[in-house]
């Protein structure tokens, strides 16, 4: 009998020792991981605190384990103007932030607005702050410009070529100050040098560009690319002053 009531208190001591155990490892979770610090990398037109706002989105995000290990099992949420997110741990108390933005490839003007896109034609930013080396685009209307939706043009076919330029520019890595849209015409401003790519843009005709610009030191003119197809050996420069208007 007396051996049973041992037993039997042994295991209650031994329960209450197993839940205080995990009441102090719970606390310990609580208290050592509770985020007190919060860094964010790799963003450069997306602000810190849409960023931060977007990860700790719910009433557990207050713990930088819980947020972590969200992000590690591919549940955390993340913004349309990002191509990827990551949540690592600085410190037990410090939750870092590392994210990819989509690429701007060109901008618009609304009213007092700079509205940049992505090679989508994506709204990834709108602001009074100009970004440089983006170039400008003129000469096409759009039919709504908000944050994180597709511009949407009643000329779809040639918007959709001026997407292609835009692309191109970045892969060629090619700063121009604008593309220009004049009578389903595209036109690029190089400095001093405007490029007729005509209706129809391809890599090919991108290409020519840098080395062409490079040769012509500093002359003023228009350089015609609208019927290359790389086909053909000879690519016209027009000497002369350029006006905006073509």
């Amino acid at each position: 009998m007396e051996r049973r009531r041992r037993k039997k208190s042994h295991r209650i001591y031994a329960f209450f020792v197993i839940i205080f155990g995990i009441l102090i490892i719970a606390l310990t979770v609580f208290l050592l991981f509770h985020v007190q610090q919060v860094e964010v990398r790799g963003n450069t037109y997306c602000t810190d605190r849409e960023i931060v706002e977007t990860v700790q989105n719910d009433r557990f995000s207050s713990n930088s384990l819980y947020v972590f290990g969200k992000y590690l099992l591919g549940k955390g949420e993340s913004l349309p103007c990002l191509e990827q997110i990551k949540v690592s741990l600085g410190a037990p108390w410090t939750l870092r932030i590392t994210v990819d933005e989509k690429v701007i490839v060109g901008f618009l003007y609304d009213k007092n607005d700079y509205v940049y896109f992505d090679k989508e034609g994506m709204v990834v930013e709108k602001g009074t702050v100009p970004i440089e080396g983006i170039p400008c685009v003129e000469g096409i209307e759009v039919k709504s410009v908000e944050e994180y939706k597709l511009l949407k043009s009643e000329n779809s076919g040639i918007f959709e070529e001026i997407l292609k330029t835009s692309q191109e520019l970045k892969k060629y890595e090619l700063d121009v100050g604008k593309i220009v849209c004049e009578n389903d015409e595209i036109y690029l401003y190089i400095e001093n040098v405007c490029v007729s790519l005509g209706n129809n843009v391809t890599s090919v005709k991108i290409a020519q560009i840098g080395p062409i610009i490079e040769k012509l030191n500093g002359q003023e003119g228009i350089l015609h690319l609208e019927n290359y197809s790389g086909e053909q050996e000879t690519i016209t420069f027009s000497t002369g002053k350029i006006s905006e208007e073509n």
